[in-house]
């Protein structure tokens, strides 16, 4: 009898033996427009549960022709009952932009996700982020073992420079700008989009600490990746997401900061509390945006909410004496 396992890869072979054009010319086509290869393999993921879907529903492999808009309606409804909206906006984008390409390949005549409507997200909605003191905190967690240097380096880039996960992952030698009057880095972002980032002089201090003195020998094709693993190849994603994890699981366990058990924490909260933190310090919204990396202002913006103890502090500075003589 087949494990569940045997099964699922035999699914999945029959998948990628019968829609082997489609998900070529998909590729092909994203790779056209320019998209990351992280952004192409999410994309070709999703696609990939989508016909998973299709085979289970009908229980044999059907035409992407045959698909109508009831069908992605309802594969959306199904997977999507728990899950982010955003989640759910993303893979309906995700086969808005395979139908494109397989019409665009005249392998189709007609696109049934175009009419599928997006799932209104909630507006307003005020980012997770760390206070000054939490920040502080957080970073005297990271756990002192053989990986503290790397570890903190990774982590002080998200809080304190803005870096994503994947933009720590990517990070490169010859990325560093080694100007010790002006220090920095060059960063690719979404879309394989360099932006430069300076750098606070202690953390490049920090960076070049790591680089010569605790940074593994790196296997040779791995040889101009920053951080690494300790069998000396670049270090993946997810590991950067555990040490995340990790650190704020001990800032949870620190008397008086068990509230934060209640917070949705993870690394690309490191990436709000920085976009937070430059608005407090009065950073123009355009620059935020050049440093972190958004294509649309309206992005950065969400940084612009403000605390109760802004509100307080505003509202007590306001001289109303005038009005009660």
């Amino acid at each position: 009898m087949k494990s569940q396992n045997e099964e699922k890869m035999n699914i999945e072979e029959k998948l990628l033996s019968t829609y082997e054009d489609e998900l070529d010319i998909f590729r092909a086509y994203l790779e056209d427009l320019g998209y990351s290869p992280l952004t192409i393999r999410v994309y070709l993921h999703d696609t990939k549960l989508f016909l998973t879907h299709l085979y289970e529903q009908n229980s044999d492999m059907v035409g992407l022709n045959t698909v109508s808009k009831q069908d992605i309606a309802g594969y959306l409804r199904k997977q999507h009952r728990n899950a982010a909206k955003s989640t759910r906006n993303r893979r309906l984008m995700t086969l808005r932009t395979l139908y494109k390409s397989l019409i665009k390949s005249e392998l189709l005549i007609s696109n049934p996700a175009q009419d599928v409507d997006m799932a209104r997200q909630e507006k307003g909605r005020l980012p997770t982020y760390l206070n000054d003191e939490e920040l502080r905190l957080f970073f005297s967690t990271i756990p002192p073992n053989d990986y503290y240097i790397r570890n903190k380096c990774m982590l002080m880039l998200m809080g304190l420079a803005g870096l994503r996960v994947v933009e720590v992952h990517n990070l490169n030698i010859s990325d560093i700008i080694r100007d010790r009057e002006d220090p920095g880095i060059e960063v690719s972002g979404k879309g394989n989009k360099a932006r430069y980032i300076p750098l606070p002089k202690p953390l490049f201090e920090l960076l070049l600490q790591y680089e010569r003195s605790l940074r593994p020998m790196p296997k040779p094709t791995h040889a101009n990746a920053f951080f690494l693993s300790k069998r000396g190849t670049r270090i993946s994603r997810r590991r950067i997401q555990e040490v995340t994890e990790d650190a704020f699981e001990q800032l949870k366990k620190l008397p008086g900061y068990q509230y934060l058990q209640q917070k949705k924490l993870s690394a690309h909260k490191l990436r709000h509390t920085f976009g937070t933190g430059m608005v407090r310090e009065g950073t123009d919204l355009v620059t935020i945006q050049q440093l972190m990396g958004h294509t649309n202002l309206n992005t950065t913006q969400i940084y612009t909410h403000v605390s109760n103890e802004q509100k307080q502090k505003a509202m007590r500075n306001k001289d109303v004496s005038r009005y009660f003589s």
